[in-house]
């Protein structure tokens, strides 16, 4: 079995590769949906592939299988100079089709050669290793490569001229700079190749990838997230310990099983020793070193905390903000617009006000990371909004622009110029003031609710007054209308219940509010021999209802008309009421006595039902068939006709009577009704209605209890005796 030969010349590839991959790496987890990310990951690939090809002379003897390895990364190292054209077109923006398509194409002829003796026919043999010797394919790849190299620095030219955003001028010149220093040392091949023992410098290109991965995470140029500059740094700063840790244990390591156990232990002690000392003492050292800039920062944003915890005046932490970030960050114009409340415009120290989008305002609500211009001019996906914040940019003439939002509401807008000869703000600098903004926020916050709360305090007791006034004066005017309305309804009812040896008549009416829709009337001339009993309850309460209730009393003027047929008197209150009442409905019930002969004939419109209680106690209820009175359907109503002997006596009633609910929440419904007409059937018609009422209101334990109008009539027939 050969040995294989170990050498040192095997490192150079190995790190390119680590660090293509790397850079690879970062560039795909960052935004794999970007087509410049994606393209510079297969590129740190292709440009390392023949990094592949040095580390197997190193590792494997066999000629013949080396060949075949040389010509498999070349099938697609050939594709490098398309792919190198294809990025930097993206990134210039500049994409020409005419020129991708046919470098793919002549790309992929050269593939197909590049498994014959026209592309690699063997190997040069040097002290430091093999590299392929080459065919005529090759030299035409060469060709093609350089002239590929030429166009994209061309690129490169047209696209830095034209150029006036920093950020993207600063890309891409670790972008070419990178390429220009990753061509020269891969053109650095072609003499080592042609039989001239010079060491093929491709084998460094980590150096290119380094300097372009140092301004990925330096200057975040394709957008990385700072977690990996962090990630770097500590990398660095371990290194410090860890390499010095490796080379000594690979000094000690003959020595474990040679040294006496005492001694060993003594080296390992002293050993433990310096490494605690270097991670308490050096490291917290080089940390600060490392981060100098970031200590005085934190001691600043500490200082400010302990400062606006004492303020209160939205003016006096307006200045305390443009005072530190200016003395900390040395930036030369520093405007802060913010709202004295919620509601109002944006105003600075001078009540100046700034002119603002409505829609970059509910844009930047909740937003709690600065918004760069630079950032805003490289960025083509904002649309429309993308010139409304450039113009904003520009009236402030700043660089930098942080909303300051609470609970959802922007409440102050910081506009930040750029640091002494344009420098960009550093990493930790925005961080500090994305900080800053944030408990200047809070504070701003709550100086506007401290505020708020001295208006509110100054105008509380005027604002309270006048509405005070206001609903006195409403009030008095409202309760002037219902006592008309009241004295109005009041009038309508009967003022004088006839006096019949006869018939012994009396009601009771009580409005659930001081006017109702419950509504009674009695009809008698003198002379007469009949004499009429209504009652009707109007779908409501209030003063609506009693409005209707009134209509119906006119309703019934032509009632002597039909005052032997009651069933009639509906149809024509039907037909005066049509198209007046709206909505609402109204149920009723009518009854005509002969006084004479005790004959009564009754007609019912959806009401409840008219009780007769005979002298026995007995109780008949009478309902004859008939809908409620309402503007879009008409009805028939039936009449009912009976009897009445002396003692008898008729109620008629609305349901505000039974739907009381008793102190138990139970309706009384209209068995309680009669329960209480039969205990005291021996009463006038008087007394009657009125124990009704005071029985029906102690069940419920509170007269206001009352759920509804109130409203009975009864009428007792005594006969001619």
């Amino acid at each position: 079995m050969s040995e294989i030969n170990i050498s040192p010349y095997i490192l150079p590839p190995i790190l390119s590769l680590v660090t293509a991959y790397l850079l690879g790496l970062v560039a795909i987890i960052k935004d794999r949906s970007k087509n410049e990310n994606i393209l510079l990951a297969i590129l740190c690939v292709w440009w390392t592939l023949v990094s592949w090809a040095f580390i197997s002379h190193h590792l494997i003897e066999n000629r013949e299988t080396l060949l075949h390895i040389e010509r498999f990364i070349h099938f697609f190292y050939v594709y490098n100079p398309p792919l190198t054209i294809l990025f930097f077109q993206t990134i210039t923006g500049q994409k020409k089709l005419s020129i991708t398509i046919p470098a793919f194409i002549l790309s992929f002829i050269l593939s197909l050669f590049v498994f014959t003796e026209y592309y690699f026919y063997g190997f040069h043999e040097y002290s430091w290793g093999l590299i392929a010797k080459t065919g005529p394919v090759f030299e035409i790849f060469t060709f093609f490569a350089s002239a590929s190299t030429v166009y994209v620095f061309s690129l490169f030219i047209k696209k830095y001229r034209t150029e006036k955003n920093p950020v993207t001028r600063l890309k891409l010149n670790y972008f070419f700079i990178s390429c220009f220093i990753l061509v020269i040392l891969t053109m650095s091949n072609i003499p080592s190749m042609h039989g001239i023992d010079f060491y093929p410098l491709s084998n460094f290109l980590f150096i290119p990838l380094g300097i372009l991965t140092y301004g990925v995470l330096r200057y975040r140029i394709i957008e990385i997230s700072s977690v990996l500059h962090i990630t770097g740094i500590w990398l660095i700063l371990s290194s410090f310990i860890a390499i010095p840790n490796f080379i000594i244990l690979l000094l000690l390591r003959p020595l474990f099983f040679t040294l006496h156990p005492l001694l060993l232990f003594i080296i390992l002690l002293i050993w433990f020793q310096g490494n605690y000392f270097y991670f308490n003492r050096i490291q917290p050292f080089i940390n600060e070193l490392f981060n100098r800039r970031s200590h005085n920062l934190s001691r600043v944003e500490k200082k400010f905390l302990d400062d606006i915890s004492l303020l209160r005046g939205l003016d006096d932490l307006v200045r305390e903000v443009i005072t530190v970030l200016r003395k900390s960050l040395g930036i030369s114009r520093i405007k802060f617009f913010f709202r004295r409340d919620y509601s109002g415009g944006f105003v600075n120290l001078k009540n100046k006000p700034l002119v603002i989008d409505p829609i970059l305002v509910e844009l930047m609500k909740g937003q709690e990371h600065y918004i760069e211009k630079h950032f805003i001019e490289f960025n083509n996906d904002l649309s429309s909004l993308k010139e409304k914040f450039l113009h904003l940019f520009e009236s402030q003439d700043s660089e930098y622009m942080v909303p300051l939002s609470h609970n959802n509401h922007l409440i102050a807008i910081l506009f930040l110029s750029g640091k002494a000869e344009a420098k960009r703000l550093k990493e930790r600098e925005f961080m500090f003031v994305n900080r800053i903004s944030r408990y200047a926020a809070i504070a701003l916050a709550n100086s506007i609710m401290y505020q708020n709360l001295f208006d509110i305090k100054d105008n509380l007791e005027k604002m309270v007054e006048d509405r005070t006034a206001v609903i006195e004066s409403q009030k008095e005017e409202l309760e002037k209308d219902i006592d008309l309305a009241k004295t109005i309804q009041g009038a309508l009812l009967p003022q004088k219940i006839p006096c019949l040896k006869q018939v012994d008549i009396a009601y009771k009416y009580v409005p659930m509010m001081a006017v109702g829709g419950d509504f009674i009337d009695i009809h008698y001339r003198e002379g007469m021999k009949e004499t009429g009993l209504f009652i009707c309850d109007v779908s409501g309460h209030g003063v609506a209802s009693a409005l209707i209730a009134s209509m119906v009393k006119m309703s019934l003027s032509s009632w002597g008309k039909y005052i032997l047929n009651p069933g009639d008197a509906f149809i024509e209150m039907k037909r005066q009421l049509q198209d007046k009442i709206g909505s609402n409905f109204l149920t009723a019930c009518m009854c005509t006595i002969n006084i004479e002969t005790g004959e009564i004939v009754s007609a019912n419109a959806g009401h409840p039902p008219m009780l007769i209680l005979r002298q026995n106690g007995e109780i008949e209820s009478v309902r004859p068939k008939g809908r409620i009175i309402v503007s879009f359907a008409d009805s028939e109503y039936e009449e009912a006709p009976g009897k009445l002997y002396p003692g008898d006596k008729v109620i008629m009633y609305t349901d505000g009577v039974f739907e009381c609910r008793d102190s138990s929440g139970s309706m009384i419904e209209v068995e309680g009704l009669i329960d209480i007409i039969k205990r005291n059937r021996h009463l006038t018609p008087r007394l009657l209605c009125d124990k009704v009422y005071d029985d029906i209101f102690s069940m419920t334990g509170c007269s206001n209890n009352i759920e509804d109008d109130f409203a009975i009539i009864i009428a007792e027939f005594k006969g001619n005796n």
